[in-house]
């Protein structure tokens, strides 16, 4: 992800016999003396997502992880052990509705605007009692938070027959919570990931397993658009062990979905032109879109902003921003992404729901949105028979996109689309028989 963190390591690589220990016997440790002269070692280190690997991490099929303070363990990784991917099933998953039982808006310490940080997302659920619902337990206490030495556990490479010995080194807990008969680990994100590093769960696992008796649960929590999904894991002792045994998504007082009447929105909202000037979106998660307008008034303003915060690419930060611009949230102001007055507004709207529904409000100022919608509407809201290549017709003749662009924009369409019809319930004009034998509309 970072061009820094790329020519550091390809000037250690080439100043060090590293590269041939490793294809000698899959491993070699490296001092973090070391690698700071190319530089600072925890920046060099920090490969939290597959997108934040350096290219020659990429190239040599390597991964890194802390051994001891000041020590790293550099290893040969072809399958990506250390990287857990969520399955694009997650996409599908029913948005359920939390009530709280006491009153969150007296709290003047949480923000009204719900954008929270990850320990904010989590305090917030907390004391929604959404935090006891998904454990299954009343009796939650939060024991675990924030940054800790650890204590000496070790554990198996694959492929590799002799344990790795971790002592002493920097690990993190967004939050620990006790029950009496588990301790639930919590590493918490804003905005969805695609995958993740699973030493920041693999790690606290290994550390509390050695401390307690207790059945050690992990859960990897995004707190993305007012959605909790959480994922829960079953950890093995060796790296790679990792299944996943729990999905679950909610809103905290909130409607899962937003009653949608389409004819109504159609009759209302006045069709605009395409934006000429504004590449055509390339970005697939609608959610992630909104974590970025509600973030822009937190110094998220910039790509490189943009790609630290969601740890993806520098590449796919200008998709993402390039969608919002499209969609009119943001604009282009000297170096920096600003809010316009409606991404102000739109900021703002507290509710998910009603979030939805002024997105969709928004998409049908763009023909080739509302042509699609309308698609979509005239099939029943039935997306399986939406076909790829009817998007990319519309896309075609409402752009001056040729080729085989068209058709690769039409998968980002697509997904705007699943997203709608997930959090939308959509009005349907029905047609029944009337009593004198004439169709009326229900």
């Amino acid at each position: 992800m970072s061009k820094a963190n790329d020519i550091a390591w390809s000037d250690f690589f080439a100043k060090s016999d590293v590269l041939s220990q490793i294809e000698c016997q899959g491993f070699a440790y490296v001092k973090a003396d070391d690698i700071k002269e190319f530089r600072e070692p925890r920046l060099m280190a920090k490969i939290d997502t597959l997108a934040m690997r350096p290219e020659p991490f990429v190239q040599h099929s390597l991964s890194i992880l802390p051994v001891q303070n000041g020590l790293y363990l550099l290893f040969k990784d072809p399958e990506n052990k250390l990287f857990y991917s969520f399955p694009k099933i997650q996409d599908d998953l029913k948005v359920e509705e939390h009530r709280s039982q006491i009153d969150l808006q007296t709290f003047d310490c949480f923000p009204k605007s719900k954008i929270f940080s990850e320990s904010q997302a989590i305090d917030y659920a907390k004391l929604a009692s959404l935090i006891n619902r998904y454990i299954g337990s009343d009796d939650a206490t939060l024991c675990v938070r924030g940054r800790l030495y650890s204590g000496d556990f070790n554990f198996l490479l694959p492929d590799q027959a002799e344990p790795i010995q971790v002592s002493n080194v920097q690990i993190e807990v967004d939050a620990g919570f006790e029950t009496p008969d588990s301790i639930v680990l919590i590493e918490a994100k804003i905005g969805r990931r695609d995958d993740f590093n699973i030493r920041q769960l693999f790690y606290p696992y290994l550390q509390w397993s050695k401390r307690s008796r207790k059945k050690i649960r992990t859960v990897f929590l995004t707190y993305s658009n007012g959605e909790y999904l959480f994922t829960e894991f079953e950890m093995g002792r060796d790296l790679g062990e990792i299944e996943l045994i729990s999905n679950r998504a909610f809103v905290i007082d909130d409607l899962p979905v937003c009653n949608i009447d389409l004819n109504e929105l159609l009759s209302k909202i006045a069709v605009e032109k395409e934006p000429d000037s504004i590449p055509f979106p390339q970005a697939d998660d609608l959610n992630k879109i909104v974590d970025l307008v509600q973030l822009n008034d937190y110094e998220i303003k910039t790509p490189h902003s943009i790609s630290e915060f969601f740890e993806f690419t520098e590449r796919q930060s200008y998709y993402y921003a390039g969608a919002a611009v499209y969609l009119g949230f943001i604009e282009r102001a000297a170096q920096l992404l600003e809010l316009t007055q409606y991404g102000k507004s739109f900021a703002q709207i507290v509710s998910r729901s009603q979030r939805t529904k002024v997105l969709l409000e928004q998409m049908l100022k763009r023909p080739t949105l509302r042509k699609s919608l309308e698609l979509l509407m005239a099939r029943g809201f039935d997306l399986k028979l939406v076909d790829n290549r009817e998007i990319a017709d519309i896309i075609q003749t409402e752009t001056n996109l040729t080729g085989t662009t068209p058709i690769r924009r039409a998968a980002t369409v697509k997904k705007w689309l699943k997203w709608m019809t997930l959090n939308c319930s959509f009005k349907q004009i029905i047609c029944v028989s009337g009593v004198n034998g004439e169709l009326q509309r229900e």
